[in-house]
């Protein structure tokens, strides 16, 4: 993983601990901050394409047409951890070879 990922990774779990406040206050300015997260992995996934998590397109047109619902953030979080998991196996695999 890029140094430049790791700092997106990082920046998603202070936006991802902010998020769960605002949700559990039912805060709308957590759509502003979802936006931001779907902008984090966006940068990660436009460095390192062959990272890209399954149905991503169809999964962030969900989280975007349900913005400010805990269903899409749910859904953001796991598209993060599944795209921190294939960088990894990535990073594994060109070692090895």
């Amino acid at each position: 993983m890029s140094h430049n990922n790791q700092r997106y990774f990082d920046e998603w779990e202070i936006i991802r601990e902010e998020l769960l406040q605002l949700i559990r206050n039912k805060d709308p300015k957590k759509s502003e901050l979802m936006r931001k997260g779907i902008h984090q992995l966006m940068y990660i996934l436009d460095e390192t394409e062959e990272a890209t998590p399954l149905n991503y397109m169809e999964r962030t047109t969900f989280i975007k047409s349900n913005i400010d619902k805990h269903v899409a953030f749910v859904q953001l979080d796991e598209l993060f951890k599944e795209t921190k998991k294939k960088l990894a196996r990535i990073r594994a695999q060109s070692k090895s070879e």
